[in-house]
């Protein structure tokens, strides 16, 4: 008695169709879904599949397509029923018949009769070759010895004609196969080889390389191929690409920890180096670097560089003009930008890296404009991906708005944190010297008529230091306002950047690592200004004792000027405040040191006058490092 597979989910139906399969001296095999009717039939194939369309899970007509597509039920016959008739009486899915409701068990029987005592097709091997040729996925069978005797041309486009030479157990060693997870899998773990000792295995993960070194995913089932006694013969597979699937999971995971690492980057520069982290653990990718456009030299530099475990390095050049190499290039297209083959020779000048085999740059953007690139080098073949590169340009999207917001919290930061809090500092300010030359004037003036002026000498001199206090205060408010506003304009000349510094250095010790000349463009007062406030505040926010450096330095597009200090630093909550004006650190404030909090203030103003950046750190040794870079051209 042979079984015939009813796939049906609805009771009553499936009642009178198991009826009708006995009356026709045949035994009923049940599933109520998709999933079930067929992994039922692929692993003991019936002699006729009878199913719904409407099913759970996996619709009939996908179902019938997926019984088509297995060898072990490729020429099954299926009948399936449907409450919607196609047109023209066609069998959708390669199926045999189709039943429309309502029927008849008249109806049904006559259907069922038919397919089943049709006689099965008779295929020479012309017709076999052909449908082995013409299915998508891979099919491979071997004898008892592990020889292969069925190799369609999937599998011999991927491995080449020469698979059909290699014994099952040999595949793995000759064609470096893999788990998903990238480590090696042994001969024995051959799915082929496996279902030739009985396993039946369903949805094996192998990682591949294809003849163009490009990695490939494929899930394998493999079952044994047994005779009517059970004795097994040999083994069959069936290979499918998986490739497309690995890869939109892999770019999901690779977005997620992407926005995981700008949550919780502390700053920018930590930001895009655990980017760069994220996106090669997900994708596999040896070398990435973030390029980001330098607002003292209008060029690319890197601000974050990956290179993995074991990855050759990579010389590229410390920076890079629009149009220069793959990242200048990327900058002036505003466009992503694919290089397959980094040995062709049109590719030379876009980069030099002989160890690495393609390549890819995408724009980082801020709004509209490109403020930076982010580029990667792979040893693998890259043709170009729609998908990697909507995944990428993603990426890039996500780095350009958190630089961007980062940008405006550091302006946000430099306003104070309220209007009120800034009217509350400058009302210290300025109440603090009225009130002492206030009440020093009303001693005086209560003194007696006979009080000689050597009586009240040290009270006019209060009322004096005080009163310079606040015409200093009120000078440099109205000096920060004029150049914030662009009223106060520079007087610009070639400015020996060495002597400015050698000349606004205090008469105490201090480590000096200056060359004999730096010329830059600026000028010369407001530059001194800037080394007074900067190297000013080292020394008197240090204890005595402590070490102070300055230092200078230049290549051939920017100077950059560093004061170091070991004193009592900067709390990392106020380091981002410090240039808003009359603010001063908690520390600072509670040390009992002066100061009015407009130093910083105005050397940022003055700096970026010169088109320079100014930035406060922490020094490794404790205390504070202040950085200066200016344009040189």
């Amino acid at each position: 008695m042979a079984a015939v597979l009813v796939v049906e989910d609805n009771p009553e139906h499936q009642a009178v169709i198991a009826e009708v399969v006995r009356r026709l001296g045949h035994e009923a095999t049940l599933a109520e879904d998709g999933p079930a009717g067929l992994a039922a039939a692929i692993a003991h194939p019936p002699v006729l599949v009878v199913a719904d369309v409407d099913l759970r899970g996996l619709d009939g007509i996908r179902m019938c397509r997926a019984l088509r597509d297995h060898p072990a039920t490729a020429t099954v016959p299926i009948v399936l029923i449907t409450g919607h008739p196609p047109a023209g009486g066609a069998t959708p899915a390669g199926a045999d018949a189709v039943l429309s409701r309502p029927f008849s068990v008249e109806e049904l029987s006559d259907t069922l009769r038919r397919c089943l005592t049709s006689p099965p097709p008779r295929h020479d091997p012309a017709f076999t070759e052909a449908l082995l040729r013409s299915l998508d996925a891979g099919v491979v069978a071997c004898d008892l010895d592990g020889r292969l005797v069925v190799i369609n041309q999937a599998v011999r486009d991927f491995f080449g004609d020469e698979s059909l030479g290699v014994p099952a157990r040999d595949w793995a060693e000759r064609f470096g196969l893999r788990r998903h997870d990238g480590t090696p899998l042994p001969p024995d773990e051959v799915p082929l080889y496996r279902a030739l000792g009985g396993e039946e295995v369903r949805h094996d993960g192998v990682l591949a390389h294809d003849r163009q070194n490009r990695r490939r995913w494929f899930a394998i089932n493999a079952r044994p191929v047994r005779d009517a006694g059970g004795k097994i013969l040999g083994a069959v597979a069936a290979v499918h690409d998986v490739t497309a699937q690995h890869h939109q999971r892999q770019y999901e995971r690779c977005k997620t920890e992407v926005l995981k690492a700008l949550v919780h980057a502390p700053d920018t520069a930590r930001a895009g180096t655990e980017v760069l982290r994220a996106i090669s653990g997900e994708l596999g990718w040896p070398y990435l670097r973030l390029w980001l456009v330098d607002p003292v030299t209008h060029r690319l530099r890197p601000a974050a560089t990956h290179l993995a475990e074991g990855a050759p390095p990579v010389r590229l050049p410390p920076a890079v003009e629009r149009g220069q190499g793959l990242a200048g290039a990327c900058w002036a297209a505003g466009d992503p930008i694919w290089v397959p083959d980094l040995q062709a020779p049109d590719a030379a000048a876009m980069v030099e890296a002989e160890h690495y085999r393609a390549a890819v740059a995408v724009p980082v953007r801020s709004a509209e404009k490109v403020i930076g690139v982010l580029s990667v080098l792979t040893v693998e073949h890259q043709e170009p991906d729609p998908a990697l590169t909507v995944l990428l340009s993603g990426i890039a999207g996500h780095i350009g708005a958190y630089l961007e917001r980062r940008r405006a919290e550091e302006l946000s930061n430099q306003l104070a944190a309220s209007i009120g809090e800034y009217i509350a500092l400058v009302g210290h300010e300025l109440r603090t010297p009225l009130t002492s030359i206030g009440t020093y004037t009303d001693l005086i003036a209560e003194a007696g008529d006979g009080t000689t002026i050597g009586e009240v000498r040290e009270l006019l001199g209060v009322i004096e230091r005080n009163n310079a206090r606040l015409r200093s205060l009120v000078e440099r408010l109205l000096d920060l306002s004029a150049l914030e506003a662009g009223h106060a304009q520079l007087t610009l000349g070639d400015v020996d950047l060495a002597a400015v510094v050698t000349a606004a250095l205090p008469d105490v010790p201090l480590h000096t690592d200056l060359p004999d000349e730096l010329i830059v463009p600026g000028d010369r007062a407001r530059l001194r200004q800037v080394a007074e406030n900067l190297i000013g505040n080292a020394v008197k926010y240090s204890p005595e004792g402590s070490t102070v450096r300055i230092g200078l330095t230049a290549d051939e597009d920017a100077a950059v000027l560093t004061v170091s200090d070991t004193g009592i630093g900067i709390p990392a909550a106020d380091r981002d405040r410090l240039f808003a004006r009359l603010y001063r650190a908690t520390n600072a404030r509670h040390s009992g040191i002066p100061g009015a909090g407009l130093g910083l203030a105005l050397s940022r103003a003055i700096i970026e006058l010169h088109r320079g950046t100014i930035t406060l750190g922490e020094n490794a040794g404790g205390g504070t490092v202040a950085t200066v870079r200016l344009p040189r051209r």
